[in-house]
C-alpha cells in the first residue's frame, strides 16, 4: 500500500511511539519522561494539523466524504488520521 509510506503516516507512527515511550519513562519516575512527552505531543500536534489540511485539500472526495473524514480526524487525532491514510486509496475511492 503506497499510502502507508505517506510522510504524515510515518510521522504518526513516530509520534505514537514517542508518546508511549514518554508515558513509560514518566511512569517509572524518570524526569526525561517529561521531555519525551513534550516531544511526542509536539509531533502529534504537527501530524494532526497536517492530516486536517490533507483532508480539506483533497479534490478527489465528495463533500460528505470530506465531512466524515474530517470528523474522524478531529475526534480521534492521531489514530483517526492513520486510519484515513490507511483506507484512502489512490484510485480516487474511499474504502468505507
Amino acid at each position: 500500500m503506497k499510502n502507508l509510506r505517506h510522510p504524515n503516516f510515518i510521522l504518526a507512527i513516530i509520534s505514537a511511539i514517542v508518546l508511549f515511550l514518554g508515558i513509560g519513562t514518566r511512569a517509572n519516575g524518570y524526569q526525561a519522561g517529561d521531555y519525551i512527552l513534550i516531544a511526542g505531543t509536539l509531533l502529534a500536534g504537527i501530524h494532526w494539523i497536517w492530516a486536517i489540511v490533507d483532508v480539506i485539500s483533497r479534490h478527489d472526495m465528495r463533500p460528505y466524504q470530506k465531512r466524515f473524514w474530517l470528523i474522524v480526524v478531529v475526534a480521534v487525532p492521531v489514530f483517526g488520521a492513520m486510519v484515513f491514510y490507511g483506507l484512502h486509496q489512490e484510485s480516487d475511492k474511499i474504502v468505507t
